[in-house]
């Protein structure tokens, strides 16, 4: 089994994350096999993160920290197959994915795709950036988390399950727009799916 060297020092990484998005009571914790399944694709930081929490909700669901695996079939479409260097490691509440980049064996970023503007960004060119300054800004927050509409439609339709996330009817390609009249709810990997056939 893997032994984590220095965790706590590792899990400081991760304070202004579970400050900013409260973890919930939930959370599922990863087995040896998932953890030895990753040790080389992941940063051992992200592996004791999971250890120590867990995947499902952060935020009320604004957030969810997910297995790579559960959205690998909905995620590689979008970015032209298979490459297990880009890893999905987040789920917005609106279905965005922010996934794990390793690009040398020194180099790495955190990188956005955006499923209703279809589109790839880099956030951060660490691990530790992202989870330590630019996933807890407000700004992030407000604008590519859409807190206010996220609370809105939690309101509205209650909170969200494991696999749901709030989406657009129609979807914004379409003439949707970011209004809660046209926000509704549903499994997160078929609407990701889904959009990616429209246009």
């Amino acid at each position: 089994m893997w032994v984590f060297e220095d965790k706590s020092k590792k899990l400081n990484v991760f304070k202004r994350f579970v400050d900013t998005y409260k973890p919930a009571e939930n959370l599922v914790r990863p087995s040896s096999e998932e953890l030895e399944h990753y040790r080389d694709k992941l940063p051992a930081e992200l592996l004791s993160f999971w250890t120590q929490y867990g995947f499902g909700s952060y935020g009320n669901g604004l957030i969810k920290i997910i297995k790579p695996s559960d959205y690998m079939d909905s995620f590689y479409p979008w970015i032209g197959g298979e490459d297990f260097k880009k890893l999905p490691i987040i789920v917005t509440g609106f279905g965005d994915v922010f996934y794990y980049r390793k690009l040398t064996d020194t180099d790495e970023d955190v990188s956005l795709l955006d499923i209703h503007y279809r589109k790839t960004s880099v956030c951060c060119w660490s691990l530790r950036s992202f989870f330590d300054d630019f996933i807890t800004q407000k700004k992030v927050a407000d604008e590519l988390l859409k807190a206010q509409l996220f609370e809105q439609a939690t309101e509205k339709f209650g909170q969200l399950n494991e696999e749901d996330i709030f989406f657009f009817v129609p979807a914004l390609a379409l003439g949707g727009a970011e209004n809660i009249q046209y926000v509704s709810k549903g499994t997160a990997t078929v609407h990701q799916s889904m959009l990616l056939g429209l246009v």
